[in-house]
């Protein structure tokens, strides 16, 4: 007897047929053009692979093989037989139709559905941002690939092979861990120049604050200072990015604590959500006020490794300023110890109160411990803005960051 689970991944499969097809129907029309594949067809084909990924359950697995092999052929002897219809050799619209077909066939996996969804968005993403990926490529000069190519060796080449356990006697020095924070660094300050030039610097940098703060806030503090102190007219563009990824920060302690230990959420909601409004209200006056620049401003190369180092060397010297302070401290109190973890990482310290809160620690201690935490962060953010960048770029963040210190001290006092 058929029920639901049955007709299931051939659901799926129409669904993920019909977000490719959508796509690929939309850009034939878009450009007033004929062509072999749109949206019934991209369905027949995700149907099709599943249907051929099904009868190899019961013919074998040579089957899929075979079914996948003729497909190919199948698509290789249509969009060529079509060449001299369009005019034209529609290659993208033939590997989309075997990566559908493929599709179709993960679906009837069970294990194996979502993945096949989520590849499909993507595929699906790739397809529509055609137009906003060829401006970029075409405007990419030989500096900006040799950059690429550097960014990757740092994230997949230097750092898999560093040790990943503590070089110091304290246990705090760990190589891979540091260079992490530098890859990252780097890693923002690249996101921010690719979408300058596809976005413009004003949106660019304002994403690239947001996207980085869910992160590191720190890390795009450091990204933006190095950016200001290379070009000063990005300088209210990027203080506004630096004060949206700050604020981004206190949700995402906010989130840690929900996972870790609900119970101190509604104690912490308001100190971050305060902080967060205060920020947000600030960066929002200071946009008002201020002149962001447009598209025409001309950025430098992206990779600069130098500053990043910098804050590498930056990091590890907190990490071991914080070891023996709180090695120097001992068990006198929590909330120094939470104020000196602070100073490098709010995340590491909000997952062990929220931990602790759970047994040996009260609960009010834990929320305090992680508000000062967050204050002290921001302070080093403050400082990191002086430090890295300019007096000027210092000037404008402390204007934001005092104010959300004070709204957050004064809610902990309260």
């Amino acid at each position: 007897m058929m029920n639901f689970a049955d007709l299931y991944p051939f659901l799926v499969a129409l669904l993920i047929g019909a977000l490719i097809g959508v796509e690929r129907q939309r850009r034939l029309a878009e450009e007033k053009s004929r062509g072999v594949a749109g949206l019934r067809t991209f369905m027949l084909i995700a149907l099709l692979g599943t249907l051929c990924a099904t009868l190899a359950g019961d013919y074998g697995p040579m089957f899929a093989i075979v079914a996948l092999g003729g497909f190919i052929i199948l698509v290789g002897i249509g969009f060529a037989s079509s060449v001299s219809a369009l005019g034209r050799l529609d290659f993208t619209a033939a590997v989309a139709s075997v990566v559908t077909f493929a599709l179709g066939m993960l679906v009837s996996f069970q294990q194996s559905t979502l993945l096949a969804v989520a590849l499909a968005i993507f595929t699906t993403w790739i397809l529509a941002t055609r137009s906003m990926t060829h401006r970029y490529v075409e405007a990419l000069s030989e500096t900006d690939l040799l950059d690429t190519l550097k960014m990757g060796l740092m994230a997949l080449v230097i750092y898999p092979l560093l040790p990943d356990e503590p070089l110091d006697p304290w246990g705090v020095l760990n190589p891979r861990q540091i260079w992490l924070f530098v890859v990252l660094v780097s890693l923002i300050g690249y996101v921010g120049y690719v979408l300058i030039r596809i976005l413009g610097a004003e949106r660019g940098l304002s994403l690239t604050g947001f996207l980085g703060g869910l992160a590191s806030s720190t890390a795009v503090t450091t990204a933006m200072s190095q950016e200001v102190k290379e070009n000063s007219q990005i300088i209210s563009t990027a203080v506004f990015a630096t004060a949206i990824a700050s604020c981004t920060m206190f949700p995402r302690v906010l989130f840690v604590v929900l996972v870790a230990n609900r119970s101190l959420f509604l104690s912490l909601l308001p100190r971050m959500l305060i902080m967060t409004l205060v920020g947000l209200f600030l960066a929002y006056l200071f946009s008002r006020k201020s002149v962001l620049v447009g598209k025409d401003v001309k950025v430098k190369d992206p990779f600069r490794i130098v500053p990043a180092i910098k804050f590498g060397a930056f990091f590890a010297s907190v990490l071991l300023i914080s070891k023996i302070a709180s090695i120097y401290f001992g068990n006198a109190g929590i909330y120094a110890a939470s104020m000196i973890s602070g100073l490098a990482d709010v995340d590491a310290i909000t997952l062990s109160m929220a931990t602790l809160a759970q047994s040996t620690l009260d609960p009010g201690v834990a929320v305090t411990s992680i508000t000062l935490a967050a204050i002290t962060n921001t302070l080093v953010k403050l400082a990191i803005a002086y430090v890295l960048g300019t007096v000027e770029f210092g000037n404008k963040i402390a204007a934001i960051f005092l104010p959300m210190v004070i709204a957050g001290l004064l809610t902990t006092i309260i």
